[in-house]
């Protein structure tokens, strides 16, 4: 079972993940070149701000999986995510299957 700190994190993600879904169609996200876009860092820390440039393709594999997360390198929370790939500018980080359901609430997908 997950603790309290871990859904806290856990629905912080989410938040994150949730807001670069509606931004997706913003012109700001293209204004690098046509592969790579801005996302906002998904990490545990709600008052985070740092941007991401990542390549679409990349950003849509991450979420082809729901406990998958894109964060600034050094905003991983070791002790409840594990970083999958690590890259410059960017790491993936995979949550415990235990707050999957906050992460991926059932009818949401």
């Amino acid at each position: 079972m997950a603790s309290q700190r871990e859904e806290r994190i856990a629905r912080n993600e989410a938040a994150f993940r949730k807001a670069n879904e509606r931004v997706k169609g913003w012109e700001e996200r293209h204004r690098f070149d046509s592969e790579a876009e801005l996302y906002l860092c998904e990490c545990g820390n709600p008052e985070c701000v740092e941007k991401i440039r990542l390549r679409k393709a990349d950003y849509e594999r991450i979420r082809m999986n729901p406990i998958h997360f894109v964060v600034v390198p050094g905003h991983e929370v070791p002790d409840v995510e594990t970083v999958i790939e690590a890259h410059e500018g960017w790491a993936m980080v995979e949550k415990a299957p235990e707050v999957r359901h906050i992460v991926d609430p059932p009818g949401l997908g």
